[in-house]
């Protein structure tokens, strides 16, 4: 999908791209060896993670870059990841360029699961990958939600953790939401 839309993002990353990457940094409490987790719940209790723990060591490292995991591990700059998620949002179309039918992107907006997410501790809809969130869908370390309704994709990404039990981090939601505003 990037190369037809002329997008600076892949899944497994070669040598010849290693030194353009940012390391993610844990939170300054922490070292390498933190793992992220689900948040606290609303009681105040964190929810057992039953799933494999990624280090911040473990994607910091060239088996992480070199891996092809579409799931967790794309590589890209903010605006490259937009536009490929933006795909999604403009019903299978970025930039003239058709990477999938508006039939082909409706499980990505379509329901799958609503109830108490047991990992995160919290009521949570998923659609085919992503979280939806009324009419907008997205996920990710750092951030990426796309609203097809108004055809908008905004994407963030960091590289500097912070650690969720002691502030929250709401970097990512402020800039979407700023970016919401400035449509209506």
């Amino acid at each position: 999908m990037a190369k037809p839309l002329g997008a600076d993002f892949y899944f497994g990353l070669s040598a010849g791209h290693d030194h353009r990457i940012a390391l993610l940094i844990p939170p300054p409490s922490l070292t390498d060896e933190y793992a992220a987790s689900a948040p606290l719940g609303p009681d105040g209790t964190r929810r057992e993670n039953t799933g494999v723990a990624i280090r911040v060591k473990d994607t910091n490292s060239l088996a992480w870059r070199r891996a092809q995991i579409p799931a967790v591990n794309g590589f890209g700059n903010a605006r490259s990841i937009a536009l490929v998620r933006s795909v999604l949002a403009n019903q299978g179309a970025a930039g003239g360029v058709r990477l999938l039918s508006p039939k082909g992107c409706e499980p990505a907006w379509q329901e799958v699961f609503r109830g108490d997410d047991r990992m995160l501790g919290t009521p949570t809809c998923w659609t085919v990958g992503f979280g939806k969130f009324g009419n907008t869908f997205g996920w990710g370390g750092s951030l990426v939600v796309s609203d097809p309704g108004s055809h908008m994709t905004v994407a963030y990404v960091m590289k500097q953790m912070i650690d969720r039990d002691r502030q929250e981090d709401n970097r990512g939601m402020e800039i979407v939401m700023a970016a919401s505003s400035g449509l209506h």
